[in-house]
């Protein structure tokens, strides 16, 4: 097994318990809030998609967002520029009400390029800094590789509130 295989293992991992986790949960629930200085199961879903397309294509493959090139931020109601990072309280509450299958949709658009990516990315190419780098804001330093390495640490945190706030409304056992 090469670093290929154990990257798509935990990537699909996430796939499948995101998608348990959003399962059968209304809107009303994916909206709880835990506090009032909290976010709610949608952000963070979104949030984890957005993140993933960012780091991917920005981050990575040095190409447009999947979320501008298919113009996602138009079926969400979202404006293009935003990826849920620095999000105030405000904005959190004041997110339009997102449609699970267009969020699973979205999903599915963003693994399905992260794959291909994995599969087709030369192990030197993830030696090579990051346009991240170039930014010197979240990410100074960053290699390709280390973006990767991001995406699965990014989306597994969220996996992770997505998980307590769901058992927080539905038990342990939902």
């Amino acid at each position: 097994m090469d670093f290929r295989d154990i990257l798509k293992l935990a990537l699909k991992e996430y796939e499948d318990e995101a998608k348990r986790l959003l399962e059968g949960l209304t809107q009303e629930e994916r909206r709880f809030m835990p506090s009032a200085e909290s976010h709610h199961i949608d952000f963070a879903i979104w949030h984890s998609i957005r993140a993933e397309d960012a780091l991917l294509n920005y981050g990575a493959k040095e190409s447009e967002q999947i979320w501008i090139k298919d113009e996602w931020y138009v079926k969400f109601g979202i404006p293009a520029a935003d990826g849920g990072g620095r999000y105030t309280i405000n904005q959190v509450k004041d997110m339009p009400p997102l449609a699970v299958p267009n969020l699973i949709q979205y999903y599915d658009a963003v693994r399905k390029e992260t794959l291909a990516y994995v599969d087709s990315v030369e192990p030197k190419e993830l030696d090579v800094r990051s346009p991240f780098e170039r930014l010197h804001i979240q990410f100074p330093g960053i290699t390709k590789g280390q973006v990767l390495s991001h995406i699965v640490v990014e989306t597994a945190q969220h996996l992770g509130q997505i998980g307590y706030i769901r058992g927080i409304i539905r038990g342990m056992e939902s």
